[in-house]
């Protein structure tokens, strides 16, 4: 048998928000963007949100340093870009027509001193209008040729700004020469107190009184005799910005973003001096930092995050989002939602609360902004933070529709299942086909919530119409709520799907439902049980397969017949041997309706071939129901077939569920002990879930 060996385990729990402070003398380091895009849920330490926690709890105690990183993705040349071509004018100027690939060693060669921004632009533009004007040509081409798109705030400035419209941050020191941070604020709606020069200082208003501020530490273009960029100008600042720095850095934590201080000496010294630790400050920078900077970043306890300023701080942003959102939920918690639809259904009238409750609920969700933003916004956002995101916002929703599935009858159900088929569209925009499918997953929260709630109240006729309802768009191969749904058929692209999804909702039904952990999974099992059994009863081709089974079932009744009347010897032979011949074409028969059913992904336990067939034992406990009470078992009576169909049905299922069952414990036993070992059928465990390849607890 091939084997790929291709499951994991369940990932475990969610993301707290909080996590736990750093501790000891040096800066902390998380891991490479690239491997926190691949974090499951259940991550212990991620310091952008125990950033994201400390900026909730204390708004405003932060001050972000804005370096030339954080332009990057904005297509801004960095100070150094733009100095390194004026020099190059400068040398063109002087008749040198070779391309120049050290420009500042070629000029301190040539003019025996620094290149600095005040001597390049006294040659090349003598006047200050003239200076602006060849500023403007690097920092707004859109002003000289139309062709030319003028710099837009990447996403770390937007993130920044909605950062400041949540009033979590105010003060923007900068080390860049754009206006790109205040552009960002504005489009927010904040107009942003600027200071451009040391002169500008002096008339600043108390920094805590400010919406928000921008401080250029370095100047600005429409400031040329400001700029500062030569390593003398950046080894030494004059008194009044010392003095404004050693202010803010008393009074505030700080937010590095995009910052290599490689050159600025005079600002290291001043952050050595003067940064107080009364809140841990952050270092958010692409790679690892440089010695200088790791340097600093030890002794002043800087925690560092790793990545691209867009995705990074657009993390930050929107976990803070997301705390704000939590918050705002309340007083309205999953347990309150529970025991108020509990109540409201209890009283046996109609309950108009419940049903207020869950239209503000539905429409909270389907509003989501996960779920409305531009999907090229959500491209720059890891998408394992935007399904945490989503899984989180419909708890509540999830908890309601189960109370109500449970306590409710039809009178109540439609006050949620049209929602149920809203979210079974993908999303019609371009994209990534995950994200297309965001809304896919908050309606599998919601109908695999409502689809084994009904199963444990027996609600058989609501499970199935689940099951069979259209979905909201038609689809070529006519797909239904349950197939467009169904957690087991895709899950957050999860390799255990079904499994995944009853960890997330389990709460709901242990904890607040009260169902206990063991009902509350074999309730899941037999809602996936009940779903590979009604897809088979609807497939065209049923009766047909079911004729052939049981005309073969005919023929060996009649085989075996034959045998019992043969006399000993050669008719007795023959005999046996056509009973073998005639029951391999049953099995034949029933192996090829179980090769219609699909148990992959689905949440149920196998039996391995040790002293019976495999099969699924849920699966047989139901069967024999069925037999022994046929027209009158719920599913029949619920409307899902006859008895004899829904025999031949379960079945199969049972099959299927057994083939792959003994699949999985055969690759289980191979990772275990590697391949080449011949593996007898005594060491397979017994039973065992077809997903997790995990042994039941019970």
């Amino acid at each position: 048998m091939q084997v790929h060996p291709t499951f994991i385990g369940r990932s475990g729990e969610r993301h707290a928000i909080d996590g736990p402070m750093m501790n000891g003398a040096s800066a902390v380091q998380t891991e490479p963007v690239e491997n926190q895009l691949q974090r499951p849920l259940g991550s212990s330490f991620d310091p952008v949100l125990t950033l994201a926690s400390i900026l909730d709890a204390t708004p405003g105690s932060h001050a972000v340093l804005l370096g030339a990183g954080v332009s990057i993705s904005a297509k801004v040349p960095s100070a150094w870009g733009v100095q390194e071509e004026l020099i190059r004018r400068v040398a063109r100027a002087e008749g040198v027509m070779d391309e120049i690939s050290e420009p500042h060693e070629w000029y301190q060669n040539q003019h025996g001193v620094e290149a600095t921004y005040e001597s390049l632009l006294e040659t090349l533009a003598p006047t200050q209008h003239a200076r602006q004007a060849l500023l403007r040509e690097f920092f707004e081409p859109e002003t000289l040729n139309a062709d030319h798109e003028a710099p837009q705030p990447s996403g770390a400035h937007k993130a920044l700004a909605r950062l400041a419209k949540s009033n979590q941050l105010r003060v923007f020191l900068t080390l860049n020469f754009d206006h790109l941070m205040e552009k960002a604020l504005r489009d927010e709606g904040i107009e942003p107190v600027v200071a451009r020069s040391v002169e500008d200082l002096s008339g600043l208003a108390p920094l805590h009184t400010l919406r928000a501020v921008v401080v250029h530490l370095h100047g600005d273009y429409l400031t040329p005799t400001a700029m500062r960029n030569t390593t003398t100008e950046l080894a030494v600042y004059d008194d009044g910005l010392r003095a404004f720095l050693k202010n803010v850095l008393n009074d505030y934590a700080l937010l590095a973003v995009g910052w290599s201080a490689e050159y600025d000496v005079a600002l290291r010294a001043v952050l050595d001096a003067d940064l107080l630790e009364r809140y841990p400050s952050y270092w958010f920078d692409l790679a690892e930092l440089k010695q200088k900077a790791t340097d600093l970043a030890n002794r002043r306890r800087f925690v560092q995050v790793r990545g691209p300023a867009d995705e990074t701080v657009g993390r930050l942003a929107d976990a803070v989002d997301a705390i704000a959102d939590r918050q705002a939920r309340h007083p309205l918690s999953v347990t309150e939602a529970v025991a108020a639809t509990k109540r409201d259904l209890g009283k046996r009238q109609v309950a108009i609360s419940t049903h207020d409750r869950l239209r503000t609920e539905l429409t909270r969700l389907q509003e989501n902004p996960d779920l409305s933003r531009p999907i090229n916004e959500l491209e720059s956002v890891p998408l394992g933070q935007i399904v945490d995101r989503l899984t989180e916002a419909a708890l509540v929703p999830a908890a309601l529709v189960a109370s109500a599935a449970y306590w409710g009858d039809d009178s109540t159900d439609h006050w949620w299942f049209d929602d149920l088929r809203r979210l079974s569209l993908d999303r019609s925009d371009g994209g990534s086909d995950q994200l297309l499918k965001l809304p896919r997953l908050c309606g599998t929260l919601l109908f695999q919530a409502a689809l084994v709630a009904s199963v444990a109240a027996r609600r058989f006729e609501l499970s199935l119409q689940l099951l069979r309802a259209s979905s909201e768009r038609e689809t070529p191969d006519g797909a239904t709520l349950g197939h467009q749904l169904l957690a087991a058929r895709g899950f957050a692209g999860r390799n255990t799907p079904s499994a995944e999804a009853l960890e997330v909702l389990k709460p709901i039904f242990v904890e607040h439902l009260a169902f206990g952990a063991r009902a509350y999974e074999e309730a899941w099992e037999l809602a996936d049980i009940l779903a590979m059994v009604n897809d088979l009863l609807t497939i065209p081709e049923i009766a047909s397969l079911r004729s052939s089974l049981e005309s073969k079932r005919r023929d060996l009744a009649n085989a075996r017949g034959d045998m019992m009347h043969a006399n000993e010897g050669p008719a007795r032979t023959h005999a046996a041997q056509n009973v073998r011949e005639v029951e391999e074409d049953e099995g034949l028969a029933l192996s090829a309706i179980a090769d219609r059913v699909n148990p992959v992904g689905v949440h149920v336990r196998s039996r391995q071939p040790i002293d019976k067939p495999v099969a699924a034992p849920t699966v047989e406990r139901l069967l024999s129901d069925v037999r022994r009470a046929p027209n009158q078992h719920p599913l029949v009576v619920a409307g899902i077939g006859n008895a004899d169909n829904l025999g031949a049905a379960l079945e199969a299922v049972s099959l299927a569920v057994g083939r792959l069952g003994c699949q999985r414990a055969e690759q289980s036993m191979l990772a275990q002990h590697g391949r080449g070992n011949t593996i007898p059928i005594s060491r397979l465990p017994r039973y065992i879930w077809v997903d997790t390849a995990e042994k039941p607890k019970f």
